[in-house]
């Protein structure tokens, strides 16, 4: 019999690339279901902890939806249900399909030591793409979201595809792919880079949303729309420029706002947010402007300050920490790959 796995670290998965709905509640409209866990977290399937945990939700389902009798061994942490259904006979490859359990094994970027399970709710042409419903995510609502996860690396901006698929149950579908593939992908739009003066042109830049897409001028980019899954944060991908240089944008297309145009320092970089899907015949154009600058007086006063006296450091940083606190003028860019 399976044994209790406490749970795990939570991935920290606010708004990813390719977030399709997050909470109970907004998850439990239209194409998507939560297939009732909200009503049912509080006990434990399969042994495992019950509540907010990525473990016990995958087990629900594959019981309540798919019929798969509680596992007669241990399948431990998630990223262990791979190795523990394979040494136990049930299928397990790096094939998906619907009713599969998608498996992480604490390798991946942003994946906990401990690993990750969810559930595949639909499949993309020729494997192009799966759609995952996943409990025990950090910063969503309730800790649950649908995601589509490409398999393509560079269409995700942190949950990469699943190391394996464990295949328990071999009855049929209840939710087949057809139904979610134009909800996974009207949930992205394409813009395109414009950069003056021209001279930037060759230079590649940063849309920074909890990860980092390169984006390179005059090309057309997909990139993920609504909410603040949309919300990107700009800069350039070498950071000499961008502690050099100031950038201002300009936006056109119906489907795409300015929250902060950027300036008038080098450390306030400008925010835009997709609002909606878009079509690659009409891309929405982004236009950055570039123009010498300086970082902000309250940054420099920090530095200058840290060679005085520890006391009038240990203000001045306090202050500056309140003064650049994540807000529309002043959004939490990050310009690293990493997801934290």
């Amino acid at each position: 019999m399976g044994l209790s796995v406490a749970p795990t670290t939570p991935a920290s998965a606010t708004n990813s690339s390719s977030t399709l709905c997050s909470g109970y509640f907004t998850c439990n409209q239209g194409t998507f279901s939560t297939h009732g866990y909200q009503n049912h977290s509080s006990t434990s399937y399969w042994t495992m902890y019950p509540g907010d945990n990525c473990t016990n939700y995958v087990a629900f389902v594959e019981s309540t939806v798919y019929g798969v009798a509680t596992p007669t061994f241990n399948l431990g942490d998630g990223g262990q249900w791979a190795s523990a259904a394979s040494q136990n006979d049930v299928p397990v490859d790096q094939v998906p399909a619907v009713g599969s359990v998608a498996v992480w094994n604490g390798e991946n970027s942003g994946i906990p030591g401990e690993g990750h399970v969810a559930v595949v709710e639909a499949v993309g042409p020729s494997d192009s793409y799966i759609v995952i419903s996943q409990q025990h995510m950090l910063d969503d609502p309730d800790g649950y979201d649908w995601t589509v996860i490409y398999r393509s690396p560079a269409r995700n901006q942190w949950e990469q595809w699943p190391s394996d698929f464990v295949h328990f149950s071999s009855g049929p579908a209840t939710r087949g792919p057809q139904a979610l593939t134009s909800a996974a992908l009207t949930m992205t739009t394409s813009i395109v880079l414009r950069v003056e003066p021209l001279s930037f042109a060759n230079d590649e830049f940063v849309f920074s949303n909890h990860g980092s897409r390169v984006v390179t001028p005059g090309v057309v980019t997909s990139l993920n729309a609504g909410g603040s899954a949309g919300e990107y944060g700009i800069g350039f991908q070498k950071s000499s420029l961008q502690s050099t240089y100031v950038l201002h944008i300009t936006v056109s297309g119906s489907n795409v706002r300015v929250l902060h145009p950027g300036g008038p320092y080098t450390d306030d970089v400008p925010w835009l947010r997709i609002t909606g899907p878009g079509s690659t015949p009409s891309p929405a154009v982004v236009t950055v402007s570039v123009r010498r600058g300086t970082t902000s007086p309250t940054a420099s006063s920090t530095t200058t300050t840290t060679t005085t006296t520890a006391t009038t450091a240990t203000t001045v940083s306090e202050s500056t920490t309140t003064l650049l606190q994540p807000s529309i003028r002043n959004p939490p860019i990050r310009l690293s790959a990493s997801k934290r």
